[in-house]
């Protein structure tokens, strides 16, 4: 409703109010008003009671764009709150509070990543190398996961991954192609050093009422196990 249909409401309100108050004072006193009075009544109201009902209209409307905006800045914090600062993805704590709420019938799968001898890119490059290896990692973890699937830095170069209703056959499957993906990587320094990047990657299953640090733990060691096997490689948990 536009802002001057409420105010021709509250007029015509104000207006209809007044006259059955006159009108009900003429029925109890029994005394004819003059007309002149009459029409004072209506219009006192129209005078006094459009420009007031304008502006209390218009505060209304400045009130609920302002409430409005309040709500989208809520919204964007709250969502802030629950993203790593420098990768964009789930932290730590907002990863294992989405993941532990994992309630679908059919079982997850969960994955520990780790960025090969990262240690080495930030000492040897800086840590300006290390978080675009991050963010890189990160995007390109994402870019392999559906809309439903989870992933979280829960670690300095570690990631953790929970892919809903996702048996362990396909799971690997998906953990080979995002390792993949990421071998394929590459960056240039400012003195033309080539940093490649790798990832050692465990799988575990995951199923809802389970504990999730047991199977992350579980995937913990996979992710080990790749590690004391030469890297850049995707363990399942036994």
């Amino acid at each position: 409703m536009k802002p001057w249909h409420r105010v021709l409401i509250a007029v015509f309100v104000s207006v209809v109010a007044t006259l059955v108050a006159m009108e009900a004072l003429v029925l109890v006193t029994g005394e004819p008003i003059e007309p002149v009075y009459w029409a004072f009544s209506a219009a006192c109201p129209i005078l006094i009671g459009a420009p007031v009902s304008f502006v209390l209209v218009r505060q209304a409307e400045a009130n609920m764009r302002l409430n409005t905006q309040l709500l989208i800045v809520q919204r964007e914090l709250l969502a802030q709150a629950d993203r790593d600062h420098l990768t964009g993805v789930l932290n730590r704590a907002a990863f294992y509070r989405k993941a532990a709420a994992y309630r679908a019938d059919g079982p997850a799968s969960v994955m520990l990543i780790d960025i090969d001898h990262f240690k080495a890119i930030n000492d040897g490059y800086g840590h300006a190398a290390g978080d675009c290896a991050l963010r890189r990692v990160a995007s390109t973890l994402q870019a392999a996961l559906r809309p439903d699937d989870l992933l979280g830095r829960v670690g300095g170069e570690e990631f953790a991954i929970l892919l809903a209703e996702m048996p362990l056959p396909l799971a690997m499957a998906i953990a080979e192609r995002a390792r993949g993906a990421i071998a394929g990587l590459s960056k240039r320094t400012a003195d033309g050093s080539l940093i490649t990047l790798s990832i050692s990657v465990g799988v575990a299953q995951f199923a809802a009422g389970a504990s999730l640090d047991e199977a992350l733990d579980r995937a913990d060691a996979a992710m080990y196990s790749a590690k004391r096997s030469g890297r850049n490689r995707v363990m399942v948990a036994e």
